[in-house]
């Protein structure tokens, strides 16, 4: 019976996982949008990296920041290569004390890190509020059968 109640952990704990990893996503993509100014910027080719078992094309874009210096890196965005051929120009939003958090100006990140979080956060309530139900159920069985 004891171990019936540790698999409760795990989308217990995943979803903590989930609710924490999307929420730090969340922060810097709104910080992003916050602090970071919106630039013109140049598609300039792409790149793969193996994110999963396939290889996924990253758009490489290169743009000049309001203080005169030349950046040029992919984009972690997962919008298809199709989409972005070479020389579409493009509108990034970037941070001149953060380049290395440059990325599209888009809504999809953003609406990627709140489904994740309410996905997280579904799993570990839901899963805390079925445990808690169980519990008073037992509680409840347990004080029927004392007054026997």
């Amino acid at each position: 019976m004891i171990s019936l109640w540790l698999l409760a952990l795990i989308p217990f704990l995943t979803g903590l996982a989930l609710t924490a990893s999307y929420t730090t996503q969340l922060v810097t993509e709104v910080l992003r949008r916050t602090t970071g100014t919106v630039l013109e910027a140049t598609v300039t080719g792409h790149t793969a990296s193996r994110e999963a078992t396939y290889a996924m094309l990253h758009p490489v874009v290169a743009w000049t920041a309001p203080d005169g210096t030349a950046h040029e890196r992919a984009l972690p965005d997962d919008i298809p290569a199709r989409a972005l051929p070479e020389g579409t120009r493009v509108r990034i939003r970037f941070d001149p004390a953060h380049p290395e958090l440059a990325a599209l100006d888009t809504d999809a990140r953003h609406r990627q890190c709140v489904t994740g979080m309410a996905l997280g956060t579904a799993l570990w309530a839901g899963t805390l509020i079925v445990v808690v139900w169980r519990l008073a159920y037992l509680i409840t069985q347990l004080t029927a059968l004392r007054r026997y």
